[in-house]
């Protein structure tokens, strides 16, 4: 009999000719010279230079070699600080265009066609004003892969160090919240503190202070929700603590030297709190310490996600929209962490991501119900080839008494 032909369903083709493109278009983007025209609020560019410049300025490398170029203000900084092979002045560049030219992509493409570099891999967050008007230059501009610089994605031991030393902060933060409500009394359904109400804004306050005095500063202000506010996960919180309510603290700081994040969260409740919010404690609890479990090198982040949803599901807390909002566990498991408060690629939600020795991630399963409270568990892991190692250590206990 005549042997029948294979054939490959379209769609299995197309999927192969993408991962082809995507391979060829990787590979290019590795071997072109790579740009970034930013500040260092970019954190590829504050990881591949190590210098810390609120201004924008230049990087290129190419052929291996690390350069930058600096304002007047910034370059002998730079040359004392940045870790790069050579530093050059961006203003000695301008000056050898005509007045009329001396824009940032007129000077980019003079420093370009120096090197007689024609083709450029710039990185991904760059506006499109500025790739769009250096190829009106007649330059060859890729857009960079994300994340612009891999390696970023698995912390070494150094990093690792540097976000626990954040995370410790954040826990003597949290402690000092904590304290406060310890020291504090219940009159009316309120919580009082020296005489009197105890406010997000003002636990909010004392956090960022202690953190000042930590070395941490948080770009983005920390979370101190109550009772239905807690219920909406990114809500900072607003007005009089209540007693015998859900209390969510979330603190996410970053180190003024290293320049790396922590985050954790704790829930509270000042006073005895109902049999309800007890339970979902309970279950956020058990969620968390098996979501720790199940990570290691290998494992995918979606079925521990999906795991944490079963749970959930199982014990009865359903995730539903009900009276215009949502309700029960509504947001992802985990997001990398490090020199970005949320990065990519890593992450424990339904995104498709192995997990990877180094990777360090946060685990914070939460439920949030109007008529019950919001609880949310946070700690931080790094990924070990057989488990994870959890980040400092801080007591899970609800109850303020």
């Amino acid at each position: 009999l005549e042997e029948k032909t294979r054939t490959e369903p379209p769609l299995h083709k197309e999927m192969k000719s993408f991962a082809r493109r995507l391979k060829t278009g990787y590979r290019l983007h590795m071997s072109l010279a790579k740009l970034i025209y930013d500040s260092s609020h970019n954190a590829d560019l504050l990881y591949i230079t190590g210098f810390d410049c609120h201004d924008a300025f230049l990087f290129l490398e190419d052929k291996k070699q690390k350069i930058i170029f600096m304002s007047d203000l910034e370059i002998d900084r730079a040359k004392a600080n940045a870790k790069v092979d050579k530093v050059h002045s961006w203003s000695e560049v301008a000056k050898t265009l005509p007045a009329t030219k001396r824009n940032v992509a007129n000077i980019i493409a003079a420093i370009l066609a120096e090197r007689k570099i024609k083709h450029i891999s710039m990185h991904p967050k760059t506006p499109f004003a500025l790739v769009d008007a250096l190829r009106k230059l007649k330059l060859k501009v890729e857009a960079g892969s994300s994340p612009f610089y891999p390696e970023r994605v698995q912390k070494t031991e150094k990093e690792k160090q540097h976000i626990l030393k954040s995370q410790q902060a954040v826990f003597k933060a949290i402690r000092h919240a904590e304290n406060i409500l310890k020291q504090s009394k219940i009159s009316n359904g309120k919580i009082i503190f020296n005489g009197k109400a105890l406010t997000s804004e003002f636990l909010r306050t004392q956090i960022a202070q202690k953190l000042l005095e930590l070395g941490c500063a948080s770009p983005f202000p920390a979370i101190v929700a109550c009772g239905k506010q807690a219920c909406d996960p990114h809500e900072i919180g607003h007005g009089v603590l209540k007693a015998h309510q859900s209390i969510i603290v979330d603190v996410f700081p970053r180190s003024i030297s290293s320049h790396f994040y922590g985050d954790a969260t704790r829930t509270f409740c000042k006073g005895r709190a109902p049999d309800a919010l007890q339970a979902l404690y309970t279950t956020v609890k058990s969620a968390q310490e098996m979501a720790i479990k199940e990570i290691k090198a290998g494992k995918n982040g979606t079925q521990i996600h999906q795991n944490i949803q079963k749970l959930f599901t199982v014990k009865g807390y359903g995730t539903e929209k009900k009276h215009g909002r949502m309700q029960g566990f509504f947001h992802g498991t985990g997001h990398s962490i490090g020199l970005e408060l949320h990065e990519e690629p890593a992450r424990i939600n339904t995104s498709d991501y192995t997990l990877k020795k180094g990777n360090v991630l946060s685990v914070e399963p939460g439920l949030y119900y109007p008529d019950i409270g919001g609880v949310r568990i946070e700690d931080l892991v790094f990924v070990t080839q057989s488990g994870c190692e959890v980040l400092g250590k801080y007591p899970k206990k609800l109850e303020i008494l």
